[in-house]
């Protein structure tokens, strides 16, 4: 039996389906467990025995990705200046439109903020464009959004997410899946049609076949009527917590099946006018959503216009925007205002970008992308400062060793795990049989050993 969510009609359904296993997935399973075993105790064990201390672990995920932790590190650590301007804004319902000029060298970044008098701002463009709604949530951008917005870790992302579908609110949480099945459609049909009416309604599969779905609602219930049955005792054990990942589940699947939105979007160019003639003059070029022509799903998930006007504007230091106290004093709506900031080449990792890596470079699962990032605070190889992860002494130690070691190093690379992963797919498809897999990799793995008891 086959079901990807906790409710009667899903479960009735796989009684009256059932289906013969998938031998090649079991195969492709297998695979998966004993790589991760054979490579992941040779290289603890190496670790362990080299750092005299127990709990250390290494994998063909994990090293890897604490590798991308470190490499992301020194980028932030390395400095550039830049000066950001923040033009006028007397509109309170639209956002400040901000630029930014950046140098590497650092003394001429100030030497242009001190310089800059005023900016002369050109709309080159204006268009209007249909903005379509993201797709609902797989694995890694629910994690991605709940660190972003809600700040949980992934594991607490995983968790709250394992007990929203243990409770039949929401389907199967581990997915790389976009696709939206004719029930799902049907239960966003129902709340878009009640709530905002049928006009509204644009029913999307966002994608074709395959056994997994989304993550979505399995009723077309908002937070609001969840609030209402836990009052009266309908639903039990929610949290406040269950509820905020909850609504944005909700909101992104309900946007997902909603009509595209019309907006103007507005391209122009920003010129600083400088004192100093000698230094250079670039221009900034960027388009921004300027106003909302016709609703859409940003009902639901609301898009940010910006307030944009042509002009010559004279810039003032931020210091000017604040009283003595520091406080914030009313925004000047003829005056724009310019900051200088020291800025790395790169910002550190959250836990939700991580993933979104993870994702991007084809290495990890959606069942494993929590374990290995809470594996990595685990260890004390990375911790997490203001929702950002640095790598600690030990974690470069540890990384350091393993990539110098030759017998080891082809593990520790992000390609190995790519052409696995290629592999176990195929195994899956029925391509490549599972235990010549196994055969070539064991020969791999026996080079460890080797190191381990000190033979060449």
């Amino acid at each position: 039996m086959e079901f990807h969510e906790v409710t009667k009609r899903a479960i009735i359904e796989a009684i009256h389906n059932p289906r013969k296993m998938d031998i090649n997935l079991v195969e492709a399973q297998m695979v998966r467990r004993i790589a991760d075993r054979w490579v992941g105790f040779e290289l603890s064990r190496l670790l362990q025995e080299h750092f005299k201390k127990p709990w250390l672990s290494a994998g063909r995920v994990q090293t890897p990705v604490l590798g991308w932790v470190i490499e992301r590190d020194k980028l932030y650590r390395t400095k550039k200046g830049a000066v950001f301007v923040y033009l006028p804004n007397p509109e309170k319902d639209k956002r400040r439109v901000s630029v930014s000029w950046e140098f590497e060298d650092k003394k001429l970044a100030k030497e242009f903020f001190k310089n800059l008098q005023a900016v002369e701002v050109k709309i080159t463009d204006r268009r209007e464009e249909e903005k379509k709604p993201a797709p609902p949530f797989t694995t890694d951008a629910m994690l991605k959004e709940a660190s972003e917005k809600l700040r949980f870790s992934a594991s607490k992302t995983m968790q709250l997410a394992q007990e929203l579908f243990e409770t039949g609110l929401t389907s199967y949480h581990r997915t790389d899946s976009t696709r939206v099945s004719d029930v799902g459609i049907s239960i966003a049909r129902e709340y878009i049609d009640e709530n905002f009416g049928h006009d509204y309604f644009y029913p999307r599969h966002w994608g074709e076949g395959g056994a997994h779905e989304c993550i979505r609602p399995t009723h077309p219930w908002d937070v609001e009527e969840l609030r209402s049955m836990m009052l009266a005792g309908q639903i039990q054990r929610l949290t406040r917590d269950h509820l905020r990942l909850y609504e944005l589940i909700f909101k992104r699947f309900m946007a997902s099946q909603m009509r595209p939105a019309q907006v103007e979007v507005s391209k122009f160019e920003v010129l600083p006018v400088l004192e100093n003639g000698e230094l250079p003059t670039p221009k900034v070029e960027k388009e921004e959503i300027t106003a909302i022509l016709r609703d859409g799903f940003n009902l639901m998930t609301p898009i940010e216009a910006y307030y944009l006007k042509e002009g010559i504007f004279k810039v003032a230091e931020q210091k000017e925007f604040t009283d003595e106290e520091g406080n914030k004093l009313e925004e000047h709506s003829d005056s724009a205002m310019k900051i200088y900031k020291l800025v790395p080449l790169a910002y550190p990792y959250t836990q939700g970008s991580l993933i979104e890596e993870m994702k991007k470079r084809g290495i990890g699962r959606p069942s494993t992308y929590a374990q290995i990032v809470q594996k990595l605070l685990d260890r004390g190889y990375v911790i997490e400062r203001k929702n950002f992860l640095f790598p600690t002494k030990l974690g470069k130690e540890v990384y350091n060793y393993l990539i110098r070691l030759k017998a080891a190093e082809k593990f520790v690379k992000e390609e190995f795990t790519r052409i696995l992963e290629e592999l176990m797919d195929k195994i899956e498809r029925g391509e490549v049989y599972y235990i010549d897999v196994l055969k070539d990799l064991y020969e791999e793995v026996l080079r460890i050993e080797r190191l381990k008891v000190g033979k060449k």
